[in-house]
């Protein structure tokens, strides 16, 4: 294992030959612990990733069947005003049998209000189709930003966890460095 640090000649003297042991034991010390915590952090951001898929699936899930929905409420209502409209249809025919001008009057108007029903009704698919798609663009928008913020959090954490393996490296190291020291002071003077 490489030194990553060298020990001043009198804690090394205070050591003796188990200094280069102690060296390689917070060596390898540190690098398990850095193994452990980029661990953490991994599963910790795929569980994050994990539960904002499938809250968005959920999401899209839910959306997409209150557009089929619509869509069969739109498709039946517009079978039931056909319906409606082929019975006054016929109602009418029979009403009126004597004056057959005034009913193909009648008829090609009626034509006309379904056509121009049909023509609504298409308008309306149309914007509700982009309405719909517009709300899926609108909501992989809203996940990109959420993945960006992951990102920065994880970011932010692994400056932090670096930081603090920074404080607790130096600490010990001053520990290791003072404990030899202070115990040759405190033999000397008992």
């Amino acid at each position: 294992m490489p030194h990553f640090i060298q020990l001043p000649e009198e804690v090394a003297s205070v050591f003796g030959p188990a200094a280069t042991k102690f060296v390689d034991f917070l060596t390898s010390t540190f690098s398990l612990q850095k193994d452990e915590v980029v661990r953490m952090s991994a599963l910790s951001f795929e569980k994050t990733v994990k539960d904002e898929t499938t809250g968005l699936r959920l999401e899209m899930n839910e959306l997409q069947a209150e557009t089929q929905a619509s869509i069969a409420e739109l498709r039946a209502e517009t079978q039931t005003s056909i319906a409606e409209l082929r019975v006054e249809m016929t109602e009418l025919r029979a009403e009126t049998r004597a004056s057959i001008a005034g009913l193909r009057v009648e008829m090609a108007e009626l034509r006309a209000e379904t056509q121009a029903s049909i023509g609504e009704l298409r308008v309306e698919m149309t914007e509700l189709r982009a309405e719909t798609q517009t709300s899926i663009a609108e909501l992989r928008a809203e996940m990109k930003a959420d993945f960006a913020d992951v990102q920065k959090q994880i970011a932010g954490l692994h400056r932090e966890i670096t930081a603090q393996t920074r404080w607790f490296l130096a600490g010990l190291l001053a520990a290791a460095t003072l404990y030899p020291i202070i115990s040759q002071l405190l033999q000397r003077f008992l």
